[in-house]
Formats: structure tokens, C-alpha cells, sequence
């Protein structure tokens, strides 16, 4: 990655794992209630926080239409406005039948759900933000910088002009003829709707994809999405099933890509196919290895008896 570690290249998975746990044992040791043993206090924290975690992540990824069309952060806002009001009846449980602090009543929900609401939405964002804002961590290298080089550049052009001959001027150039004055044009008016993007544009913007041709796969992680190219790999707040369809828009034949359920291969990248079990793998033009579900083999297998 030219001497840079994004936080993008980091797993998913293992990030909110950490964020998960950390979370969890921040929030047990903070708990002032001796009705548990510390140990299991722990486990409880653990659980809920995760369970809670989860119901985040799946409310975020199974966002559509109009939901799924709104900025990140607004996104953000809505699935965990959304998380919230479904995870505090499971929420309550632990108040109501572990601690013994309430009765399971519509109060007691709308109580719980209007003390979570705020700290989950300000969580939820702050959790993703470091994602949002491309956040990177850079190492110094004893690199050659190009300016070591410059002044040689400049002797081989100060060589290179003492060679060339200068040719004299015989005769002073003709006058020019007055140009005829040009007639005003007419204003012009943009239609506003041809300024609409288009969403399969939308998502080539978001992806950082500046040519098809260089993008290889996608792999969805959690409610993340991996864009692999030939330059480099990062992670985006989005949805693998509409990616397919952006890029279905842009090119039908790209519709067909997907090799499994978290996967999205570009055909002109695959190489190989190889057996494994019942399923299969796709060697890719990077020498990554991507899986290929029963469903998708007589599909993936046709890429390679179409470029025969």
C-alpha cells in the first residue's frame, strides 16, 4: 500500500469483535449492581453487547430503497433508530428477569428504548466513523525522493539545448488581417434533470473505481463491502446486492458475477477453477482464491468454455 496501513484493509469481523468486547468489559466494570457475581456480570455484559452488535449489523445490511439510497451517515442514524426500537424488548429481559429492577410493562419498554436511543445512535456512529473518514496510519521509509534526481535532469537539458542550433529570422512576419467581430451567441439553458447521477454512477464514485476493466471482485463483510482492484483494496459502507445491481446497470453481462453469497468475481479476472468437495474456487488475476457455491458452478464454468 505504498508505505500506508488504512484502517480500511483491517478485517470487519475483528474490528468490532474488539469494539465489541471492549465495549462489553468497559460497561461491566462501570456497573455499579452487586446483584450478580462479577464473573457472571461479565458474561452478561458480553452477551448483550454482541447481541446488541448484531442487531445493528443486520439492520444496516438488510436496509432497501429509499433507506438504502440516503448518505452514510444518515443511513447510520436510521438503522440504529431502527436496531434500538426491535433489540429493547430482548434488552428489558435482563432488567426484568435477571435483575429484578421492573416489571415487563409498555412503560418499561418505552423507558428502556428512551435511554438507549441516544447513546446507540452517537455509538453506532462513532463506531463507523473511523471507516467514513478514511482514516489511515502512516509509516516513514527511507525512500529515494524524485528530487534527488533533479539536477541532472537539468544538466541533461542544459546539454540538450547547447546542441540544438537556433535558425536566424530572414524576414519579419506578415501583419495579420483584422479578424471580423463575432456574432453575440444565444444563451443556453442546462436542463436540470440530464444533472441528476444516476445510481450505478453513484456507487462507481463511492467504490473509487475509475475503470471496470481494473476492478477484480467484491466481497461483503458484514454490512461493509470490499472493493479489490488491481491498484489497491479498501472497504465501503455498502451493500453487495446493490452493487450487482449498479454494475447491472452499467454492463448486464456484469449481473451474472456472483460466485457465492459474499462474493462478486468480474469474469475477465478469473483464471481458474478449481474443485473443491462439492463446491469449487475461482483462482483470480491477483492469485486471490474465491469460493464458488453448487448453485454458480455451471455458471462460472461457462466463462471459461465461452473465452475457449
Amino acid at each position: 500500500m505504498n508505505g500506508q496501513f488504512p484502517i480500511g484493509s483491517i478485517s470487519p469481523w475483528r474490528y468490532f469483535a474488539c469494539i465489541g468486547f471492549f465495549l462489553a468489559c468497559l460497561l461491566s466494570i462501570s456497573d455499579d449492581d452487586n446483584a450478580l457475581p462479577h464473573w457472571l456480570n461479565f458474561v452478561v455484559w458480553q452477551v448483550q453487547v454482541f447481541s446488541g452488535l448484531a442487531f445493528f449489523i443486520a439492520t444496516h445490511t438488510l436496509m432497501k430503497g429509499v433507506l438504502a439510497r440516503q448518505n452514510d451517515i444518515v443511513k447510520l442514524a436510521i438503522s440504529s433508530v431502527i436496531a434500538v426500537t426491535i433489540y429493547v424488548p430482548f434488552s428489558l429481559l435482563r432488567d426484568v428477569y435477571i435483575e429484578h429492577e421492573t416489571a415487563y410493562t409498555l412503560y418499561a419498554l418505552f423507558e428502556e428504548w428512551q435511554n438507549m436511543a441516544p447513546a446507540a445512535l452517537i455509538s453506532w456512529v462513532a463506531i463507523n466513523l473511523p471507516w467514513l473518514s478514511g482514516f489511515q496510519i502512516k509509516r516513514t521509509d527511507n525512500t529515494t525522493f524524485p528530487s534527488q534526481k533533479l539536477p541532472q535532469t537539468i544538466d541533461n537539458i542544459a546539454n540538450k539545448n547547447k546542441n540544438e542550433t537556433i535558425k536566424p529570422v530572414t524576414a519579419p512576419p506578415e501583419p495579420l488581417e483584422p479578424l471580423e467581430p463575432l456574432e453575440p451567441l444565444e444563451p443556453t439553458v442546462e436542463q436540470q434533470g440530464n444533472s441528476t447521477t444516476k445510481p450505478d454512477h453513484d456507487f462507481l464514485k463511492i467504490a473509487k473505481i475509475d475503470n471496470m476493466d481494473s476492478l477484480i471482485c467484491l466481497k461483503a463483510e458484514l454490512h461493509y463491502l470490499k472493493v479489490i482492484t488491481e491498484q489497491e483494496q479498501h472497504l465501503i459502507l455498502y451493500n453487495l446486492k446493490d452493487a450487482i445491481e449498479a454494475l447491472a446497470n452499467i454492463d448486464p453481462t456484469l449481473g451474472a458475477g456472483q460466485t457465492h453469497r459474499s462474493y462478486w468475481v468480474n469474469p475477465n479476472h478469473a483464471e481458474k477453477l478449481l474443485r473443491k468437495n462439492r463446491e469449487g474456487e475461482l483462482l483470480l488475476s491477483n492469485q486471490d482464491k474465491v469460493p464458488v457455491s453448487r448453485a454458480n458452478m455451471k455458471k462460472v464454468k461457462d466463462w471459461f468454455e465461452s473465452h475457449s
